[in-house]
């Protein structure tokens, strides 16, 4: 008899010990999944685009770039600040528009303003569609030219811009995964604004 209890006692705590692995094994599982959003809302899609902004703010083109997804594709048509002169056009990667990202880590003023935001999440909630129009400031240096300093111009640009972007997710991260925009530059003379150095 002491020898079955015994036995039973070792079956038992077999089957608790398998039940708690297989426990512990799909629940290492689960965790990485838990932190990666499947799906999205509108206060997710706000919150991207507010950090993203904020990004651009801050000009370091890596951080910028890690919020564009490995098939990212920019269409920009640019209206420069001759109205006589058609807008010029064009398409990036996501490999060309970082490297352009990386030109505003060399400006010293620079603001960016939202002056407004549409956000429309698809059905599926897997994708949104982000329209905002944006101010942007910045020095003007002209073309062909060398600046001895990043205080030597003499106008700031204002670029208007009108932006629709799709947002998406990838490796449970949001990203950007498209923007097409339209941009228009002025120009207008240097201490007419007062932009702080940062």
């Amino acid at each position: 008899m002491g020898g079955t209890g015994k036995g039973t006692t070792l079956q038992l705590e077999s089957v608790v010990m398998r039940i708690l692995f297989l426990t512990a094994a799909l629940l290492a599982l689960l965790a990485p999944l838990a932190g990666c959003k499947r799906s999205l809302d509108e206060q997710d899609v706000r919150t991207f685009i507010d950090k993203a902004d904020n990004t651009t703010r801050k000009r370091f083109a890596p951080e910028i770039c890690e919020l564009r997804g490995k098939d990212f594709k920019l269409h920009l048509r640019f209206q420069g600040h001759e109205p006589s002169l058609p807008p010029t056009e064009l398409d990036m990667d996501r490999k060309l528009f970082c490297m352009e990202a990386g030109n505003l880590s060399r400006l010293y003023q620079y603001q960016l303003e939202r002056n407004s935001i549409g956000i429309n999440v698809a059905a599926d909630r897997k994708t949104a569609r982000v329209t905002a129009e944006y101010v942007e400031t910045k020095p003007y240096y002209e073309p062909d030219t060398f600046p001895r300093t990043p205080d030597d111009f003499r106008e700031f640009q204002v670029i208007a811009r009108h932006e629709e972007s799709v947002v998406g997710m990838e490796s449970g991260d949001v990203v950007f995964l498209s923007t097409d925009s339209d941009a228009s530059q002025s120009l207008v003379l240097k201490n007419s604004i007062h932009l702080p150095y940062n």
